[in-house]
């Protein structure tokens, strides 16, 4: 208990996703949960691609995986998206109680909030949301997968409604969503669903309150948030569009929509694909390897540097160029905790890449084109693949199994829990701007 006591809200969240991988292997490894045997460091590697909310597997998981075993998958990938305390919180606050200073901590940690929101209402929002997207999702898709014949249709509904807005890519289809690369209707709603856990729980709190009151201003941080994906959405695109060459032979209509649908699950980091990623041209996969580090927004379910640090990156070379001391953004000044944040942020972000890249290369005899984007899928916790995650050896799963929970926690909590003395940071840390 001691031990416990002492321990500083980074390292609450680390060891709290730990145990979800440790619980969900356990789980995992029952004969219950297993169509054929699956050995257990496969087991581990998909859970932890499950509480990471990445969708990378190495084995199928409706063919290896029995109805329990793919429910609990459904549930980790749930708790991954949702966050870390999240539910129990949820369930605290709905009996009336108040959170502990401990879990308060643990809960600021792990979402960067601006300093204008209450953790409280925050987690409840969290939570509500969460049903209610998903509720829509599950039923949009429900009718579709019935009218397109898919078998079990409520099920297979639920799990890619879940899967898609938790941005976990897992897919009970073995080519994911290649059979509906023509089809608006469920592309739409999964990229829909993809970018509303994306975007992240600050901008859908932004968005329910600017209903509720139109005197209400929406936050720096979701303005730069939207105009960041955005940005991303409409200059990817077109790019990914005009670079592959296998798009030639569809029309133009299907082209936009598998250009558009590639370009949102790499920036929104959710994983699935309409296509096989193995087969795209080189620039093509540049495309989807930027996205993919760009990846989502803070507070969301994705993984990747976020764009609010992008912002914050962008800003201080526009500060530079232009020869000013100070930093700003859209007109906002940012305070030097922000900026240092997402300076250590991006610098600890490319060093763990680059380290993944250089560890698989030795360990693994595969294509380095190949290599690179398994560590960044696997970092960005997108779950995109060129083919190879079912070919890796036991050193090149571990790799990539350390890269996909580093992803989750991010690299920069991780350090923080190792070596922060819980004394510095945090002071002048009130910004409108969650980095």
């Amino acid at each position: 208990m001691r031990f416990v006591s002492g321990l500083k809200p980074f390292q609450f969240l680390v060891l709290g996703f730990l145990s979800y991988v440790i619980i969900g292997t356990a789980f995992l490894s029952l004969p219950i949960s297993q169509v054929t045997d699956v050995k257990v460091i496969d087991n581990l590697f998909n859970v932890t691609s499950a509480v990471s909310t990445t969708g990378l597997s190495t084995v199928s998981v409706s063919d290896s995986y029995t109805l329990f075993g793919q429910i609990v998958i459904l549930v980790l990938f749930q708790l991954g998206g949702i966050g870390y305390m999240t539910l129990t919180s949820f369930i605290i606050l709905a009996r009336g109680r108040q959170l502990s200073n401990v879990r308060n901590g643990i809960l600021g940690t792990e979402f960067s909030l601006p300093s204008e929101f209450k953790i409280h209402s925050f987690i409840f929002q969290v939570a509500v949301f969460t049903l209610i997207i998903e509720f829509i999702g599950t039923l949009i898709l429900f009718l579709e997968f019935r009218a397109s014949g898919v078998e079990s249709p409520l099920w297979m509904a639920l799990f890619h409604a879940v899967s898609a807005f938790t941005t976990s890519g897992f897919s009970t289809f073995s080519n994911s969503m290649e059979s509906f690369k023509d089809n608006w209707v469920i592309c739409v709603t999964v990229g829909s669903l993809c970018y509303m856990g994306s975007i992240g729980f600050i901008v859908l709190h932004d968005a329910f309150l600017a209903v509720k009151s139109r005197a209400y201003r929406v936050t720096f941080t979701s303005k730069v948030i939207l105009v960041l994906t955005a940005l991303i959405f409409f200059v990817c695109v077109p790019l990914f569009y005009l670079s592959e060459p296998s798009l030639r032979n569809a029309g133009f209509s299907e082209g936009i929509l598998i250009s558009s649908f590639q370009v949102m699950t790499a920036s929104t980091t959710a994983g699935f694909n309409t296509v096989p990623i193995g087969n795209l041209a080189p620039a093509s996969l540049t495309l989807l390897i930027i996205a993919m580090v760009i990846g989502a927004s803070p507070s969301g379910t994705g993984g990747g540097i976020k764009t609010t640090s992008v912002s914050s990156c962008i800003g201080i070379v526009m500060s530079i160029l232009r020869g000013r001391s100070t930093v700003t953004f859209f007109g906002h000044s940012i305070p030097d905790i922000r900026l240092m944040t997402a300076v250590a942020s991006v610098s600890i972000y490319i060093g763990v890449l680059a380290a993944g890249v250089f560890t698989l290369s030795m360990a693994e005899e595969q294509e380095y084109i190949k290599l690179v984007f398994e560590a960044a899928s696997a970092l960005g916790t997108v779950g995109l693949s060129m083919g190879i995650t079912g070919e890796l050896g036991n050193t090149g799963k571990i790799i990539v199994t350390l890269l996909m929970f580093l992803g989750r926690v991010g690299p920069l909590t991780v350090g923080l829990s190792l070596f922060h003395s819980g004394k510095e940071l945090g002071k002048n840390k009130k910004s409108d701007l969650a980095v």
